[in-house]
């Protein structure tokens, strides 16, 4: 009951409440993606850290999490300690992620409301993001805008890939 009250009142602020990827959707958010060697990932409300720690593990980039819930936030830090150092960067921001400075992404993954990704967040991104970058959008698509493309499974969710103009 108390984690859910939190969640719920997080979501009030934020973009959603806290509802983890699936592994095996972040691998394929990953791919579609695909991240180059330097690239820069952000996974706005990061939750517990699992696309940030996945993609930092696979790909030669810096990836960064946004995570306004301390208590999620505390548990990214945690898990950034038995993190493989040798592979791509990590780090984790305790912060509104609309309060946050998002342009030197060259990839942003989020899992948000329909209502806010469209009102508040894609604005906030057709400001600050240039021109050719990425934006990930995991289950819900972004009203507004016409994705380059969409993976699809059966019995799995959707995956929309956006590119900045």
């Amino acid at each position: 009951m108390g984690f859910s009250f939190l969640a719920m009142s997080i979501a009030a602020a934020s973009l959603a409440p806290w509802v983890p990827s699936r592994k095996k959707d972040v691998l394929r958010a990953l791919q579609l993606a695909s991240p180059k060697k330097g690239d820069v990932i952000y996974d706005l409300g990061c939750g517990t850290g699992t696309v940030v720690l996945l993609a930092a593990k696979l790909y030669p980039i810096k990836a960064i999490g946004i995570e306004m819930a301390f208590p999620l936030y505390l548990i990214c830090k945690i898990r950034s300690l038995f993190y493989n150092k040798k592979a791509g960067a990590i780090k984790f921001i305790n912060k509104n992620l609309f309060k946050s400075d998002l342009s030197d992404a060259d990839i942003v993954y989020v899992f948000g409301m329909p209502s806010v990704l469209s009102k508040r967040l894609r604005p906030k991104l057709e400001t600050e993001l240039k021109p050719g970058t990425k934006i990930v959008s995991y289950v819900f698509p972004i009203e507004g805008w016409d994705p380059e493309d969409v993976d699809w499974l059966k019995d799995r969710n959707p995956i929309y890939l956006y590119i900045k103009k």
